[in-house]
């Protein structure tokens, strides 16, 4: 009765911190709205793609200077822009927002954050079915963690994909306790809009269930069947060239690695490193390698239940991954919730362990890393911290076969 006392206590005053941190987003969204309405955010660049789309071609989809003139007949207003915000995801993707295309911008935008939203209480709804850790807590906690975690607020301002990201990792971390394993894996490919998240992931998965591999590699060769449908054989390979340009010129958003929570962002900005030295790129791969394996081995070990692995795991794709954005750190978001149950159970490593979900849900770091000094690379640490406590701490065997 104490225990569970003091994991109450514990839950209020957690509550009462993401309370704060959602307040504080939704002033952030109210004060950015005549930004939002004139086309600053992300979103700019899949209401592009299903522009283009629909005007037809399909060959224009990756072509900057029909970007830019679409982008400025719907965002006249974004002065500051003096080329697209170019849509760099893979081809099958843009068909997402195909019907997107139909409407006004501001319409799409909003049509676009409200089917985020209902894609997150899924995503929430799931996680309380499935695992008793996260049942145990109440249901307005659950809301507040997702509600008051800066990379899902700033995923629903961007009006990015992540959202739907972490709802297919859930439906397949769902399908993987459920012992589905090639549903789990046909759930993942879907994800390949992120491959550099996705495929660092599925290996981790995959070393313990194999099965997984069954189910994803059918759905990941229909998907790169539909890009070729679309631009035609050579579109692969012009995909990947337009990429590489982008991040060779720096055009556009989002390719400046100091905005990057991951050892490439971390290594990139230490003394003496430049964003792509030789000496960077070396220390990068071998720091990616060695928390590669680290995780490699951990899973492969089999001691943990499933959410302790999936959590291990989409740590170490977001530190090794080649690109990684404040948004894309929704994908801690589940293993948070089940640190945060072993907190409530008051184990020993819990004050450490909630300093540093603290930190994870921290939104004015946030914004001082990434707005106030423009290095959002250093948030890196937190992560780094992040895996390490994932990495060494004790879970106990679930009595299910959870285990991956």
């Amino acid at each position: 009765m104490a225990g569970m006392t003091l994991g109450r206590k514990t839950e209020f005053v957690a509550a009462a911190f993401l309370l704060a941190m959602t307040i504080g987003h939704v002033v952030m969204f109210i004060s950015l709205v005549p930004s939002l309405r004139s086309g600053y955010q992300d979103f700019t660049i899949f209401y592009t793609a299903g522009r283009l789309l629909h005007n037809g071609p399909a060959s224009k989809l990756y072509d900057l200077g029909a970007q830019y003139q679409l982008q400025r007949e719907f965002a006249p207003h974004v002065y500051i822009r003096r080329g697209p915000l170019p849509y760099n995801h893979p081809p099958f993707e843009a068909l997402l927002f195909l019907p997107f295309g139909y409407l006004e911008f501001w319409p799409a935008y909003l049509l676009w954050t409200a089917l985020n939203l209902g894609m997150l209480a899924i995503s929430l709804a799931l996680l309380r079915r499935e695992f008793e850790q996260i049942r145990w807590l109440s249901p307005a906690t659950v809301v507040l963690a997702a509600t008051g975690f800066f990379p899902i607020a700033i995923a629903m301002i961007q009006g990015q994909d992540a959202v739907l990201l972490l709802l297919i990792c859930v439906l397949a971390l769902v399908s993987l306790a459920r012992q589905r394993d090639v549903a789990a894996g046909a759930i993942l490919a879907v994800g390949l809009f992120k491959f550099h998240l996705i495929i660092p992931l599925l290996l981790l998965l995959a070393i313990r269930r194999w099965r997984i591999l069954v189910g994803f590699l059918p759905v990941a060769v229909a998907l790169a069947a539909i890009s070729v449908a679309m631009l035609g054989w050579h579109g692969p390979a012009d995909y990947v060239h337009f990429v590489l340009q982008l991040e060779k010129s720096g055009a556009g958003a989002g390719i400046r690695t100091y905005e990057m929570p991951n050892l490439r962002g971390l290594i990139s900005y230490l003394p003496g490193f430049t964003a792509n030295g030789a000496p960077t790129i070396l220390l990068t791969l071998a720091a990616s390698l060695a928390i590669f394996m680290i995780a490699l081995h951990r899973i492969k070990a089999g001691r943990d239940f499933i959410g302790h692995s999936f959590a291990l795991a989409a740590v170490t794709a977001i530190l090794v991954s080649y690109h990684a954005f404040a948004y894309d750190l929704c994908l801690l978001l589940p293993g948070a919730f089940f640190m945060f149950s072993g907190i409530t159970e008051a184990q020993g490593e819990s004050p450490k362990h909630s300093l540093l979900l603290a930190l994870l849900f921290l939104t004015p770091l946030y914004v001082l890393l990434g707005f106030r000094l423009s290095r959002f690379c250093w948030f890196a640490v937190v992560v780094i911290l992040l895996f390490a406590v994932l990495a060494r701490s004790q879970t106990a065997r679930p009595e299910r076969s959870e285990v991956v």
